[in-house]
């Protein structure tokens, strides 16, 4: 079950969170100033070809030359830009921690901080509850891209990453690709961190495929066949994973935000 940490045990926790990372590491800190010790943890996952996503809060809160070049030394990390960022968040494909800690060394030295620590496997409903929070902040957040040298304007959101699939006239939307065109790289990234990639539309089960042909759990599925009513109405949306109104259907599984956000060019 999820477990109070104090000061030191958030860093402790930090230091194993990072160091057990097998498949992605997603960090949301405000405020960024990055310990040797931390770094030699980054440098270990990057040569393993594991990607590290860092989410800060601008403008009050600059990247400080020393780490801005210690990024630029990193293959694998993506740094975001996120507006009014006050949450400290810090997760990977197992277990993650909310925290009062910033990802600084001043945080970690000097201040009084406290948190909570929780695994996917013994507390499954927070670890939903916290990707589903962080799928909709993702919606927010800004793809930065790292100077070399003097400081840059933040790119924008960079989606459309995938191919594109709809032909030149998509204002019929009767086919339904399995993967949205404009998903972005920071929705991937947190599809690999849950290991779930879509939600059933009628109970929200996380799904570890997105498929509009299918947007349901395999039970509700089930259910569904029975009467196969396209437009009979369900509850979360298939890419978020949030209620939402307009109520979703076997026709138009998404809600209105992710629609804009995944398929309008």
């Amino acid at each position: 079950m999820a477990k109070f940490l104090d000061g030191p045990g958030v860093q402790s926790s930090l230091t194993e969170l990072i160091k057990n990372t097998e498949r992605e590491l997603f960090i949301i800190s405000p405020y960024l100033k990055i310990s040797t010790m931390m770094k030699n943890y980054f440098k270990s996952l990057d040569k393993k070809n594991i990607p590290i996503t860092i989410t800060y809060r601008p403008p009050d809160s600059n990247i400080n030359d020393g780490d801005l070049t210690f990024f630029n030394e990193l293959k694998c990390l993506k740094v975001y830009r996120c507006e009014n960022l006050h949450t400290k968040c810090f997760i990977n494909e197992k277990e993650g921690i909310i925290t009062t800690m910033n990802l600084h060394e001043h945080s970690q030295i000097h201040n009084w901080e406290m948190g909570i620590k929780f695994t996917k496997k013994n507390d499954p409903e927070i670890f939903l509850d916290v990707t589903k929070e962080l799928r909709v902040m993702a919606t927010q957040m800004k793809l930065y891209t790292l100077p070399k040298n003097v400081e840059v304007p933040p790119q924008k959101n960079q989606v459309g990453l995938a191919p594109k699939i709809f032909q030149k006239d998509s204002r019929k939307i009767a086919y339904k690709p399995p993967e949205p065109p404009n998903k972005s790289t920071l929705l991937k990234i947190l599809d690999i961190v849950t290991g779930e990639n879509a939600y059933c539309i009628r109970c929200g089960k996380g799904l570890k495929t997105f498929d509009l042909q299918k947007p349901y759990c395999d039970t509700c599925y089930a259910i569904w066949t029975r009467y196969k009513n396209g437009k009979y109405k369900e509850k979360f949306c298939h890419a978020c994973g949030q209620e939402t109104k307009p109520l979703p259907s076997f026709e138009k599984p998404v809600c209105k935000h992710c629609f804009t956000k995944l398929y309008k060019k």
